[in-house]
């Protein structure tokens, strides 16, 4: 994984803003094939911003 900072954290929520909207678009479609995979992919990206968010309390 790439070196992480707390300024990485507002691009991050944009990154899972996109995935939502993505993901809201393909359900109104009915394509639901990379729901799942898009899901796994905001949870990765929350990982991420609780371990930033972690190292800059330490």
């Amino acid at each position: 994984m790439n070196k992480l900072d707390k300024n990485q954290i507002p691009k991050l929520g944009h990154k899972i803003n996109q995935l939502k909207k993505r993901i809201s678009r393909t359900e109104q479609n009915g394509n639901t094939g990379k729901v799942e995979f898009r899901k796994m992919r905001i949870n990765k990206i929350k990982k991420q911003i609780l371990e930033i968010l972690n190292k800059k309390k330490k």
